[in-house]
């Protein structure tokens, strides 16, 4: 896997749903951990113990605000642009209908332009086929970092907001 892949893939995993455990796992791996800190150093704290229960509950109210109720940062495309936002949605579901795409359990919920949906995606590609899914799905993504990095004060957060912006 290529180092723009991984990256893809461990946004993908932080932005699909809240925090649990096995994400908390993931992250803490001792070498991911490592690269996370030097990223977003307020996140160190958090990648080098124990969750508590109040923790976890922190970062589940941190997600609602962020991204379902009346959301801060909106994850889907058409919150940025309603026209390529929806031009994007329909290439995704395509890919879906045709059966070209198959998606692990917690991303077939997603609509079809949610960031976490789209950075999967991007990690099956490299090269050309990366750069041009980049160009045609992910133009906003810059947008969508700059929106996460103001409106969220958790560690997590401030550090997929960071790691998204450098895609």
């Amino acid at each position: 896997m290529n180092p723009e892949s991984a990256v893809a893939q461990l946004a993908a995993s932080i932005l699909v749903r809240e925090v649990d455990a096995t994400l908390l796992a993931s992250l803490q791996e001792p070498a991911t951990a490592a690269v996370l800190k030097q990223i977003e150093p307020a996140a160190g704290e958090l990648l080098e113990r124990d969750w508590t229960e109040a923790d976890f509950d922190d970062a589940a109210v941190e997600y609602c605000r962020l991204f379902i109720l009346t959301p801060a940062a909106p994850a889907r495309a058409v919150a940025y642009d309603e026209t390529k936002g929806n031009e994007v949605a329909g290439r995704i579901q395509f890919m879906l209908d045709s059966g070209f795409l198959e998606l692990p359990e917690h991303f077939a919920t997603l609509t079809p332009d949610h960031v976490a949906l789209l950075l999967l995606v991007a990690s099956s590609l490299s090269g050309d086929d990366y750069i041009q899914f980049r160009k045609d799905n992910l133009f906003w993504l810059g947008e969508f970092a700059e929106k996460l990095g103001k409106a969220s004060s958790h560690p997590i957060y401030q550090l997929v907001g960071k790691i998204v912006r450098v895609m």
